[in-house]
Formats: C-alpha cells, sequence, structure tokens
C-alpha cells in the first residue's frame, strides 16, 4: 500500500464569547439624603466636650425647622448646638431630581471650648452637591472632572468616590466605576444598586481574560445587591473559573425568573458553556434546544457544541486515538455550524489518513466536503489534494483521480502564497514533488 507522507495542521481555535446581562440602575429615583452647605455658629457658651444631635426638618425649597436634642452626651451644650442648627442652610433631601421634605439629623461634637466637628463640612457639602446635579442632569464627563478634582482635595472620601462611581458608570465605563466603589470601604445605602450593577457588568467584562477578577467583582456585587442581574454575573465568573457545578447551580434559577427571550438566551448560553465544560452532553443538548425554541433561526447552540468536539477531537489527535477523534469530528459536523462543519471534515480527513489502515475512499469524501465548503481555503484544498493522491495510488490508480490531486495542490499553493503562509507552501511543494517525482 502507498502511502503520501502528511505533514499536521492545526485546526481552527474557537472560544464562546461570554454574553452580558444589561445593568438597570435607576439614579434619577433614588433618594438623597438633605446635605449642610454651610455651617453656622453659636453665641452661647460651649460648656465642654461632648456630642449633641439635633433634629432639623429640611423643606424642599431649602428652608428648615429645628425640632430640638435628639441625643445629648453634655447639656450644657445643647444650647449651642440648637443655635448652630438654627443658623446653618441645608440641601434639601430629593427623590430623583425632585426635593421633598425630610428630617436631618445634626450630629454636633465639642472639645473643651470648640465645635470638633457638625456635619458636613462646606466643601464637601457644596461639591458633593454640584456633582450630583451634573449626573441628574446627565453630565457625567462633567460629574467625573469635578469628582475628581474634589478627590484631590479630599483624597478617599467616601462620598466623592461614590459620586464619581455613579458618574463613571452611567457614562459607560463599569470597570472604572468598579474601581472607584472598591475603594469606598462601606457604600451607603443610596449607591449600593448602582455599585452592585457597576461590580457585576466589571465582573461579566472580565470573565473572558481574568476569572479570578471576575469572581471577585461578582462577590462584591452579590453582596450589595442579591438580584438577578448580581446572580448572573456570579454564575459567568463560575463558569469562566471553570467551576461548572457551581455555575449551574447559581444560573438556573436565574433561567427560571427571566421574563424575556433575550436574557433566558444571555443565560442559556453560560448553561450550556457550563454544561459542556462538565462534560454533560444530555444537559448541553436539552439547553441547546431550549435555544432553538427561543431563536430558531439562530445557531448559538449549534457553534458551541461544534466547538465542543472539534476541540474533544483534537485532543483525541494528540492522543494518538484516531478512531475517537473521527467520531467527535462527525458530532461536531452534525452541529450545524457551517465554517465548524469544515473545520471538522478536514480533522476527520486527518484522522482517517493517521490510522494504521486509512479508508481512503472515506478520507477522501471528508476531504471533498470540507472543499466545497471553503473552496477558496488553501488548507481544504491542500487536504484535498493529499486525500485524492491517496486515493488514486491506493484504490483507483486511475490517473484522472491523480491529476484531480495535483489540481487541488496547486490550487492550495497558489493560495498559501496570497495569503504570505510560506510554512504552508513548502508543505504543498513537497507534496506535488512526491506525486510528480
Amino acid at each position: 500500500m502507498k502511502r503520501i507522507s502528511h505533514f499536521g495542521m492545526g485546526l481552527l481555535a474557537l472560544a464562546v464569547a461570554l454574553g452580558a446581562m444589561p445593568a438597570r440602575a435607576q439614579y434619577a429615583n433614588e433618594f438623597t439624603i438633605a446635605k449642610v452647605t454651610k455651617e453656622g455658629t453659636t453665641t452661647h457658651p460651649i460648656a465642654g466636650s461632648g456630642t449633641v444631635e439635633v433634629k432639623v426638618q429640611v423643606n424642599p425649597d431649602g428652608t428648615h425647622k429645628v425640632i430640638g436634642v435628639l441625643n445629648s452626651t453634655n447639656e450644657g451644650d445643647n444650647a449651642a448646638a440648637l443655635e448652630i442648627a438654627q443658623n446653618s442652610t441645608y440641601r434639601p433631601a430629593h427623590r430623583g431630581s425632585t426635593p421633598v421634605v425630610s428630617f436631618y439629623s445634626f450630629v454636633l461634637k465639642f472639645n473643651g471650648k470648640s465645635v470638633a466637628s457638625g456635619g458636613d463640612t462646606p466643601q464637601s457639602g457644596t461639591a458633593g452637591a454640584a456633582i450630583e446635579d451634573l449626573i441628574r442632569g446627565g453630565k457625567y464627563a462633567d460629574a467625573i472632572s469635578k469628582a475628581n478634582v474634589a478627590l484631590l482635595n479630599s483624597p478617599g472620601n467616601p462620598q466623592y468616590l461614590q459620586l464619581l462611581g455613579a458618574a463613571q458608570f452611567f457614562n459607560g465605563d463599569q470597570a472604572a466605576a468598579a474601581s472607584s466603589f472598591a475603594k469606598v470601604p462601606t457604600i451607603d445605602k443610596q449607591f449600593a444598586q448602582i455599585a452592585a450593577n457597576a461590580f457585576a457588568s466589571a465582573a461579566v467584562k472580565d470573565s473572558a481574560t481574568d476569572p479570578a477578577a471576575s469572581m471577585e467583582l461578582a462577590q462584591k456585587a452579590v453582596a450589595l445587591s442579591n438580584t438577578s442581574n448580581s446572580e448572573f454575573a456570579l454564575g459567568v465568573a463560575q463558569v469562566a473559573d471553570k467551576q461548572y457545578t457551581a455555575g449551574i447551580a447559581t444560573l438556573t434559577p436565574v433561567r427560571d425568573k427571566a421574563t424575556d427571550n433575550a436574557t433566558k438566551l444571555a443565560i442559556d448560553r453560560q448553561l450550556l458553556s457550563a454544561y459542556l465544560g462538565s462534560n454533560d452532553t444530555a444537559g448541553a443538548d436539552a439547553v441547546a434546544a431550549q435555544m432553538k425554541q427561543l431563536d430558531p433561526s439562530g445557531n448559538s447552540a449549534g457553534t458551541a457544541i461544534a466547538v465542543y468536539y472539534v476541540n474533544l477531537g483534537n485532543t483525541a489527535m494528540q492522543g494518538k486515538d484516531y478512531s475517537g477523534a473521527l467520531a467527535a469530528y462527525d458530532k461536531a459536523a452534525a452541529a450545524g455550524d457551517s465554517k465548524l462543519a469544515v473545520t471538522a471534515a478536514l480533522g476527520a480527513t486527518l484522522a482517517i489518513l493517521q490510522m494504521p489502515k486509512p479508508d481512503f475512499t472515506k478520507a477522501r469524501d471528508y476531504a471533498s466536503k470540507a472543499v466545497a465548503g471553503m473552496p477558496d481555503d488553501p488548507q481544504a484544498n491542500y487536504y484535498a489534494g493529499l486525500a485524492y493522491a491517496d486515493y488514486a495510488a491506493n484504490v483507483s490508480h486511475s490517473d484522472k483521480d491523480k491529476e484531480q490531486g495535483v489540481t487541488y495542490l496547486k490550487k492550495a499553493d497558489t493560495l498559501a502564497k496570497a495569503a504570505g503562509n510560506v510554512g504552508l507552501s513548502l508543505q504543498i511543494e513537497n507534496q506535488l514533488k512526491a506525486i510528480q517525482p
């Protein structure tokens, strides 16, 4: 039996892209508390060290009424605290962009004969309010700039960091927003959902490149807000980190709660990756059927399954399990992705030709399928040429089949040179010399 020497070929490597579920933070509906914009003064003597908490009603127009002392550790300071609260100015609380009436707890700390600290300092209150106004007005870039300036004057200020994170998030930079929020020891309640969404979005984005960082971000999102959005991010991170069983457990209830098809498909893609990663082909097939029902014209499931079986075939080839490789490539071809069907056909051709007793007719048929699917692919033509040359030498003994092989090889050489693939061109020319010495 005459066999032509063959050179190995690298098959196409594909990865299943992770889908992202969009966050739906609604900053415009958040409640923000009243702020002290200018701290008042007092003419009353300060009795000594202590803390006094004063209740103040702040109206939507900024006017206010001091209600009284809520708590005091030194009653001698009460009169001074009440006068300071009365002489202060306030920014009203807001529900979204609408000012509302609220009660403000003004805590004043006295040290000896002076006021050690009150509510918001004028600088902090004024800058924070201005940044919030920019965010509410949709001027996110300006808000980012102003927050960064404020942080230069007050490094590590939690209020400014959280406002910066919110502005960055709405400006579309989830990674920067997550970074800003991560610097805050305790996220305020009014920013919790925004921060959670920033962490979740950044976790999904990082999942393809840094699974460990993705996992950390997703866990922060879940800790802040245990919503479907956060759980989805955690599931994505788990699948990326190859924690497939955990990923399935996390994503399945999220899938059950989903209502729109786009969200269901995004979750299904992750579940499919998890089932394939754990080699649960039955589970993968069930999810694939589910995806087909949701999107009859789409074939993302078929592509993912084809990638899985192509990779399985490649691994079998590396272990010289040619029969196992052929079976895997056949399943890849049957998954329904036309491009990967060509890849599978090429892999099958190589697997047959590497067997101790090749079925040259079968190899020729696989190669013909590959070149029919991608007629201008140099490797497809190369393999078709090899398969036809082997078929002519060992089965048909036909000059016509031999010439067909030569024709494919010459076309492959031309295409390889045009693509700048010098290595493949040299391989093809060596094969032509072997066929036509």
